[in-house]
């Protein structure tokens, strides 16, 4: 947050203090107005600029000035060359004695020149922020592979959001309910019931409430189709977008470690751990998660699937029962390697793409697939350099793999249309007996003249 101290400095000749104020005030942000009453359209904290063309310099501006402490303006700076030349008389006093920071805009400055250095300085936090939480992001995800992943991921949290934190369980298998820092646990029983009834008008969504002076954001942490808790995170300022960022990983990271068995290998590097989200359909966290950690994410990614004991493909990856799923770049070539490669899709798409693919290659364990999103172009491209066989495959598909149909409609012998199959399979590397592999040619080739 931008003080009064650091913009007055910013600033420089754009911003004169005209009397006694506390550089360690905070500003909030930096609005013009003109209004008798600029209240309705401030929150709080700003730093108000005005020509004071509704200054009359008597004690009329005792209302004013009053008006404006009420609404707790952080300061007033008073643009000077339009209205007044200099201070009205008697305007400095009102405002030291209302707690109203004063300072004056002095003639030829631009208000914009203020505006720019509170941006300025605002920007500063903003990166400053950004390379905090992404230190926190990667923690986050040590934490979770640790001894007690629920606490050390609530700590982190609170401490990242400069708030508090809890863990609430809403499942009788679920960890104890937890708060951080331990001197605010005795809060522990309101915001529960504060949570619960939250969960409970907005279903499975994210709930937003006030509870102790603080607002709080609070997300359930669902696993193997149960809620099995929530966390809540509460501060006394609103929440940033970094912050909510920070709480989704937070909730991500726990879903994933209160999975039940079967679980996933633990995840030893962030580029593991953005895999591990992508996979579970957390596709905001692993962005937030990848971008603070510097980890390259494709926009769009195949998923490929092979055994734990196959050469690495990428560094996204995540072993599960032997098998080793992988993210890797939607140009990955399609061909000359081992395992099962999907069709490229948005982050959103890569649970059921990896679904897809891995029940390819269970069916085809160690044999090079690609998902029939691709193969099955690819297959009618090797049959079109071949006029005779991409004729017969498309009768014997039309007949239903009949061979007598297929010779029928084609006017050739049986063993003929038998030998021209055998060639074709030949060619595309499959058996166009199996369902799946015919149902999707089928369909490609419906798709061409």
């Amino acid at each position: 947050m931008t003080t009064l101290g650091e913009l007055v400095e910013t600033a420089g000749s754009a911003l004169v203090a005209a009397g006694p104020f506390d550089p360690a005030r905070q500003i909030t942000g930096v609005h013009v107005s003109e209004l008798a009453d600029p209240g309705r359209y401030l929150d709080g904290g700003e730093l108000l600029l005005s020509t004071g063309i509704r200054l009359t310099g008597r004690e009329s501006d005792d209302a004013y000035v009053a008006r404006l402490a009420e609404q707790r303006v952080g300061a007033l700076g008073l643009g000077l060359g339009e209205g007044w030349d200099a201070v009205p008389p008697g305007f400095a006093e009102r405002c030291a004695n209302a707690g109203v920071p004063l300072f004056v805009v002095p003639d030829g400055e631009p208000f914009l020149a203020v505006t720019r250095s509170f941006w300025q300085l605002e920007g500063r936090d903003e990166r400053d922020a950004v390379v905090r939480v992404g230190h926190t992001h990667t923690r986050l995800a040590e934490a979770a592979a640790g001894d007690d992943p629920v606490l050390d991921v609530v700590r982190l949290t609170s401490e990242a959001v400069g708030g508090w934190a809890a863990w609430i369980p809403l499942d009788r298998t679920a960890p104890d309910a937890l708060l951080h820092p331990a001197s605010l646990a005795g809060l522990l029983p309101t915001v529960r019931a504060d949570l619960e009834r939250s969960l409970e008008r907005s279903g499975v969504a994210a709930a937003s409430f006030v509870a102790h002076g603080s607002v709080v954001v609070a997300h359930p942490v669902v696993a193997n189709g149960r809620t099995r808790g929530a966390v809540a995170v509460g501060a006394s300022r609103p929440l940033t977008r970094t912050d909510r960022q920070l709480v989704l990983t937070a909730v991500a990271v726990l879903r994933l470690t209160m999975r039940s068995s079967p679980a996933p290998a633990p995840a030893t590097s962030a580029a593991q751990w953005v895999a591990h989200l992508a996979l579970e359909g957390d596709a905001a966290a692993a962005r937030s998660l990848a971008r603070s950690a510097g980890v390259g994410l494709p926009l769009l990614a195949r998923v490929h699937v092979g055994g734990t004991d196959d050469a690495p493909v990428g560094d996204l990856a995540v072993d599960r029962d032997g098998v080793r799923l992988t993210l890797v770049e939607a140009e990955s070539p399609t061909d000359g390697g081992v395992g099962v490669l999907s069709a490229a899709v948005a982050l959103d798409e890569v649970p059921s793409a990896a679904a897809r693919a891995l029940a390819l290659w269970r069916r085809s364990p160690g044999r090079p697939l690609v998902d029939s999103a691709q193969r099955a172009d690819d297959w009618v491209r090797l049959l079109e350099g071949s006029p005779v066989l991409l004729a017969t495959t498309r009768a014997h598909l039309a007949s239903g793999r009949h061979a007598e149909h297929t010779a029928r409609a084609l006017g050739v012998h049986r063993n003929t249309v038998r030998q021209r199959i055998a060639a074709a399979e030949q060619l595309l590397d499959v058996e166009l007996a199996d369902p799946d592999v015919s149902a999707e040619l089928w369909l490609a080739l419906r798709q061409r003249p």
